[in-house]
């Protein structure tokens, strides 16, 4: 399942919160998220449980979780780039 028109929310522990588009895909075997931030930024992983994930962006020394309740349209999580960590929260839609 693909959602091309999500909403993304990057929270920071020192800087304000950012918003942007992203695109979320499903797979049997895990996720694929990607969006914009200087260039396309890609997060892909596999599944860790039922509705949990871990991710990895090569391109920006990236690591993450994902994680989401079923039948629920939002997954929450944190993240770490390049010695940077913070949360992010996606809502998804189509």
């Amino acid at each position: 399942m693909i959602w091309n028109n999500c909403r993304l929310t990057v929270l920071y522990y020192d800087e304000p919160a950012q918003e942007m588009s992203c695109v979320v895909k499903f797979t049997d075997a895990g996720i694929m998220v990607e969006y914009e931030d200087d260039g396309v930024v890609q997060y892909t992983g596999g599944k860790k449980g039922d509705g949990h994930f871990e991710l990895l962006a090569p391109a920006v020394h990236g690591r993450a979780t994902l994680h989401m309740f079923p039948e629920s349209t939002r997954l929450e999580g944190g993240w770490i780039e390049d010695g940077e960590r913070g949360m992010w929260r996606i809502d998804l839609a189509e």
